[in-house]
């Protein structure tokens, strides 16, 4: 399994966030990918009702828990990219509801499209992921990481145990048995 190194993942994160090395869409998509883990079929397909601005910042929902924090300087970069989206002039496409509108009307961005151009830049995809799952796993007990991002329970723990994590044999929040039920 390809995995970067911290070093590596966090010299690509800056380059994305600080540098132009790429055009302000593909920073954003990168940074998603570098920093939340998230696939790039994913990445391609997020909706811009998926970054939520609330009190305390923006916030991204990328799984079946509570939205994801952003924080500087990737807020202002999202935020940046959120009201400069490319492609919002093609067609039916003004207005469009994806993060990552395509050239096609109606469309996001074709995840081959986005994959090339981060190859391109030089991000081992599959390498920045499992990074960036591992990192996330050491920080976080991975079935919050999971919930938070949208991954199953197994694949943050298989990382979690990878990565020798302090949180590997955490447990999930699970609803106490109905007590007023007899077992048979």
């Amino acid at each position: 399994m390809p995995v970067l190194t911290q070093g590596q993942r966090l010299a690509m994160l800056k380059a994305c966030l600080t540098e132009d090395v790429d055009t302000l869409p593909y920073r954003v998509a990168a940074t998603l990918l570098l920093l939340y883990a998230q696939p790039v079929v994913k990445i391609a397909a997020m909706k811009s009702t998926d970054v939520i601005l609330t009190s305390d910042g923006l916030r991204l929902s990328l799984g079946d828990g509570d939205p994801a924090p952003v924080p500087e300087p990737f807020a202002s970069l999202l935020a940046e990219h959120l009201a400069a989206r490319p492609n919002m002039r093609t067609g039916i496409s003004s207005g469009s509801e994806w993060l990552f509108p395509g050239y096609r009307p109606g469309q996001h961005i074709h995840p081959n499209t986005l994959m090339i151009r981060l190859r391109e830049v030089g991000i081992d995809l599959l390498g920045a992921r499992n990074a960036s799952l591992r990192a996330l796993v050491k920080e976080v007990p991975a079935p919050l990481v999971a919930e938070m991002l949208g991954y199953s329970y197994q694949v943050t723990q298989k990382h979690a145990a990878a990565a020798a994590s302090p949180w590997a044999n955490y447990a999930p929040e699970r609803p106490a048995p109905d007590s007023g039920k007899m077992s048979s």
